[in-house]
């Protein structure tokens, strides 16, 4: 039995035809996009991206005094030479 194809079908097939090679064409495109320019070396590269602290630790927002007040009470003998030349210095000055 000889089939003759309709006018449609006909239309369905070069449409399809069509669009296989704009798909060929856009992904040679694309390889060469992403080969260019041609003269450098291809490179291996790997990239990543530190995390975020556990979600477990609440993170605190420390203020100025707060964190000299944990300074000071970390460091008393450091904090009473500091204050013991601040007050020298500024007895010496009056």
């Amino acid at each position: 039995m000889n089939a003759v194809k309709s006018p449609a079908v006909k239309a369905y097939e070069l449409d399809k035809a069509k669009n296989k090679e704009q798909e060929n064409k856009g992904e040679l495109d694309q390889a060469l996009e992403d080969t260019f320019p041609a003269s450098d070396p291809v490179s291996q590269s790997s990239t990543s991206v530190a995390g975020a602290p556990p979600a477990s630790e609440p993170q605190k927002q420390e203020g100025f005094l707060d964190g000299t007040r944990g300074w000071i009470k970390s460091n008393p003998l450091a904090a009473v030479a500091i204050t013991a030349a601040i007050a020298w210095i500024y007895g010496s000055t009056r």
